[in-house]
């Protein structure tokens, strides 16, 4: 009788661990909606004389910039992420491959690449991105971009050249959509000023 009667605990038991175990291998459902930028829309320009190849790194930036969340600044200078949505990629990798497009686009050097592509290039960009976020504090949404740019050029011994530069682009709406469109603008206008800098120092 005893057995009979602890039989049906075991296979309750089991029953309930082969349930969570089923539960565990089931996918978590999306948390997130996920937002890239926009394709460049820059023509072709000038080249940068006498420079064949250049290679972009990442940016160095903070633990919020460097998270792929949608960071926003709000009145008191607080700094917040924009609930239920995502950049495909941390920040300082999506804003370098943005720029990577739309040097791409300008035709302005023979070679373009990132660090783990060994390119060997005549010049790097890398530097600091303090800012890549919605600012809400003023009546209309702007996306802002602040990026201190460091330019080494390999062929002059490693000589380096630094400059601060700041794009801010209105928002359509408050919305993901147009704040994704608006980066997207603000990385384009800052390439054209990156590549006019890079012009004038070689």
């Amino acid at each position: 009788m005893r057995h009979t009667a602890r039989l049906p605990a075991r296979l309750l038991t089991l029953l309930a661990l082969t349930l969570v175990g089923a539960c565990s291998i089931l996918p978590e459902p999306n948390r997130y909606e996920l937002y890239r930028l926009p394709p460049s829309s820059l023509g072709e320009q000038g080249t940068v004389s006498g420079a064949t190849t250049l290679e972009i790194q990442a940016p160095r930036a903070d633990d919020l910039t460097s998270s792929n969340r949608v960071v926003v600044l709000r009145e008191g200078q607080r700094l917040s992420a924009w609930s239920g949505i995502r950049w495909t990629a941390p920040a300082p990798e999506l804003w370098r491959d943005q720029l990577l497009d739309a040097f791409h686009n300008t035709g302005a050097f023979h070679a373009l690449g990132i660090r783990d592509d060994n390119l060997n290039a005549d010049l790097t960009l890398n530097g600091h991105l303090r800012a890549f976020l919605v600012d809400q504090t003023g009546p209309t949404p702007k996306a802002v971009i602040r990026f201190d740019a460091q330019l080494l050029d390999r062929r002059e011994e490693g000589a380096r050249a630094t400059r601060r530069f700041e794009v801010a682009e209105p928002l359509a709406e408050n919305s993901p959509t147009a704040a994704a469109r608006a980066m997207g603008t603000a990385t384009d206008r800052m390439a054209e000023q990156l590549l006019d800098w890079m012009a004038k120092e070689r």
